[in-house]
């Protein structure tokens, strides 16, 4: 009976899995409110490591054998198995000397990979053929059941038939949704199915119909149809979209994808994925002839590509464009822009040595919301830019040696606009002592600054050029203590006491006459205590003559070592007006301090951290800068987000409370199976709505549904809010109706994970 078994293993009924495109199973099991199947107790236990079925014997047990020359009769609790194959029944015929079997009266069949359960079955075992009738089948790698009235098996032809079939992964008797297939033929030697006639239906009405389907029955990549993507939305109206899945080489693919939206007309679309050992990247574009509504032609384009072409040679390019400004808010393609404020184009070609590495760049920008750079203009782009960064090992007497240097060329589409090169090097030499007790790091170095400029008003200065020294001393200590008391939950730790002085001095440098291509004033927060500049970028480097002190204490968890509390305080003290700012018509800054900026963490548990900062006025008059996180994580499907920050620091443009936001977002359990999805965010300071978001997502065992509201606006600038309304109905282990949901609870819930399957 050794072709009986392994005709069966390889048979139909586990072919039709990838029918429905199931993805690799991830470590996220999403079947977990499902009960076990009825069939789930005829698994076998896969074997490590098992001999080859020929090299098995096939066993036999029964309570009554008859025999003859012409057949034998094996009745009461027949049960046959090779190695980790298993068949069952009351009674089973095997006829000579044709050698084929016959089961009348019901048969059970369990392997690692499946479970069948049927009334009839025969199978030829000289002619490796079989077929079995009304058969129940059970596939515990995808939960997934169904039935099929009839399935023919051709082992010599590797070649499977089902007949009125179907799919499922929810309990057996209780489908909330279901494949149902007229005639599915599945072919194991081109590793290839068909199927006629097939109808999806939820709550057993049916969705869709398809005369006709060809798809992989194995776990290797073939061309072939995807599953359809539907959805509705104001913009685009009722939206079907018909991936077919090109498998050009085992290392290139690609997808085309026709969009028909009824508001807009039809979308072509393609994604080409390469993935070489030494190159990887994609290509994605999509064109539509005439948008009714634009009233024109639109498209996009966006390429990503990272190779290695050299050891320690790497290259990096991105490129995006639209069409028009509108074209990622009208059509809400899944591209993959990282913005939908302006697009990024670069090509970066990074090496990286022993102790230096080096970049040559250039960069450039396409934007899509003009409003948002009406204060400060538009970004240059880099054309090119070349950067090298060095740091030698530290020799004899502990002294340390770096080297910034970079070569930029920046330029601008408006041709009024100053554009130039600029030089910058920054040399610096530095000691360090290191005990576990403190530190003590000088450091000496060197910029120098000068640029090349274009377009520059009538008698400016086109060659300008900074240096100056900037000499720094950072020195900490690190006190320790056991604790002597139960404090936060942490019995056996260590408590930590780390004051901190850190002296900068920079000379004054007129810079008036140096434009800003790529600066600005650096965020404040505790790390910027000990930056050695306050502005980003190089066009301004600002004078200091200041000594930071600071203090840190941190509580350690003594038997997992985790860091249960961190809180930090520290203030800048000027002896010097700081003279240098973005922009001439600024007055010096005269604070004699920089104010108190305190910052600290509180892990309370597994499940509750706390996080803020808080930052004094100069002079420790008012609160200028206040931000507060509070976070409640249980699970992945229980969690709640609270932010609060307000920011009166004025801007260089003498703006003031430009930031007083709140932040609220959860996902909560209303009971097993319901939960609400929320976000509130705030520009109380405008008192404009950023964006609300209202939803409801039920997760069934085999289905999940999710439903949302959302207003929001892509920038607070904006003064018309946006309305999104969005349906999703996922069937797990088969596809998602309704696209784009995913992506905007992801970037508007912070932590929200998509169901995997």
């Amino acid at each position: 009976m050794t072709p009986y078994f392994r005709v069966l293993a390889t048979g139909a009924v586990l072919a039709v899995l990838p029918l429905v495109g199931v993805q690799a199973q991830s470590t996220f099991n999403p079947w977990l409110q499902c009960e076990a199947d009825e069939l789930v107790q005829e698994i076998v236990p896969a074997t490590p490591n098992a001999p080859a079925p020929d090299d098995l014997p096939v066993r036999a047990e029964a309570g009554r054998v008859e025999s003859s020359s012409t057949w034998s009769v094996l009745e009461g609790d027949v049960k046959l198995s090779r190695g980790d194959q298993r068949l069952r029944a009351e009674r089973m015929t095997l006829e000579r000397p044709a050698n084929r079997v016959r089961v009348e009266e019901g048969f059970t069949y369990g392997d690692p990979n499946q479970a069948l359960r049927g009334t009839q079955a025969e199978v030829d075992l000289n002619a490796e053929t079989g077929w079995f009738k009304d058969a129940d089948y059970y596939l515990p790698r995808r939960n997934a059941q169904g039935y099929a009235e009839k399935v023919n098996v051709d082992r010599a032809q590797q070649t499977s038939r089902l007949e009125d079939a179907t799919y499922s992964t929810c309990p057996r008797g209780r489908e909330a949704w279901e494949l149902r297939a007229r005639r599915l033929n599945l072919n194991s030697a081109s590793g290839r199915g068909t199927a006629h006639d097939i109808v999806l239906a939820f709550k057993d009405t049916p969705v869709f119909y398809f005369p006709y389907l060809s798809f992989p029955i194995t776990e290797e990549r073939q061309s072939g149809f995807l599953f359809p993507r539907q959805g509705y939305d104001s913009e685009t109206g009722f939206d079907l979209s018909l991936p077919y899945y090109w498998n050009i080489a085992p290392d290139r693919d690609m997808t085309l994808t026709p969009r028909l939206m009824s508001a807009r007309g039809l979308l072509l679309g393609a994604e080409y994925r390469y993935l070489y050992p030494d190159r990887q990247g994609k290509i994605d574009a999509e064109y539509i002839p005439y948008d009714r509504r634009y009233g024109d032609a639109r498209g996009s384009f966006n390429i990503v590509d990272r190779a290695t072409p050299l050891p320690n040679l790497y290259t990096n390019l991105r490129f995006e464009y639209v069409s028009d400004d509108s074209y990622l808010r009208d059509l809400s393609n899944n591209l993959d822009f990282l913005t939908v404020n302006y697009l990024e184009r670069y090509l970066d070609v990074r090496y990286q040595g022993d102790w230096w590495r080096a970049l040559a760049r250039v960069q450039g920008y396409q934007i899509l919301n003009p409003a948002l750079f009406a204060l400060t203009g538009d970004p240059y782009e880099r054309l090119p830019q070349l950067v090298f960064d060095g740091a030698w090992p530290t020799g004899a007497g502990g002294f340390n040696y770096r080297l910034h240097g970079e070569v930029v060329s920046f330029q601008q589409s408006d041709s009024a606009v100053v554009t130039g090169t600029r030089l910058d090097l920054w040399p610096t030499v530095g000691w360090a002592l290191e005990k576990p007790w403190g530190y003590l790091k000088p450091q000496a170095g060197f910029r120098y600054t000068s640029y090349q400029l274009d377009n520059t008003a009538a008698g400016a200065n086109d060659a300008p050029s900074r240096a100056a020294p900037v000499l720094s001393l950072d020195s900490g200590l690190i006190f320790e203590r056991p604790l002597q008391a139960d404090w936060l939950g942490v019995t056996a730790g260590t408590q930590t006491l780390e004051p901190r002085l850190f002296y900068l001095y920079v000379p004054y440098r007129d810079q008036d006459d140096i434009p800003i291509f790529d600066s600005a004033r650096m965020d404040r927060d505790f790390d910027w205590l000990f930056r050695q500049n306050r502005f980003t970028g190089a066009d301004r480097l600002g004078d200091a003559n200041q000594l930071t002190a600071a203090l840190t204490s941190r509580l350690i968890d003594g038997s997992s070592g985790r860091e249960r509390l961190r809180a930090s305080v520290g203030q800048i003290q000027y002896f010097e007006d700081r003279r240098v700012n973005l922009y001439p018509e600024l007055p010096p800054q005269t604070a004699a301090n920089s104010g108190l900026i305190a910052q600290g963490a509180l892990n309370l548990s597994s499940r509750w951290s706390v996080q803020g900062g808080v930052q004094l006025e100069p002079d420790n008059s008012d609160l200028l800068r206040t931000a507060f996180d509070l976070r409640y994580f249980a699970t992945s499907r229980q969690f709640v987000n609270l932010s609060y920050l307000r920011d009166r620091d004025p801007s260089d443009l003498g703006l003031s409370d430009q930031i007083h936001s709140v932040d609220a977002s959860l996902v909560w359990p209303l009971s097993s199976r319901l939960r609400v999805l929320a976000r509130w965010n705030q520009a109380l300071n405008i008192d404009r709505n950023l964006e609300t978001l209202a939803g409801l997502e039920y997760e069934d065992c085999c289905w999940a549904f999710r439903a949302v509201a959302r207003q929001y606006r892509d920038s607070p600038l904006e003064v018309d809010a946006q309305t999104g309304f969005y349906l999703e109905l996922e069937l797990k282990g088969l596809t998602r109706l309704g696209g784009g949901l995913e992506t905007v609870l992801q970037s508007s819930i912070f932590g929200y994970q998509p169901i995997r399957y």
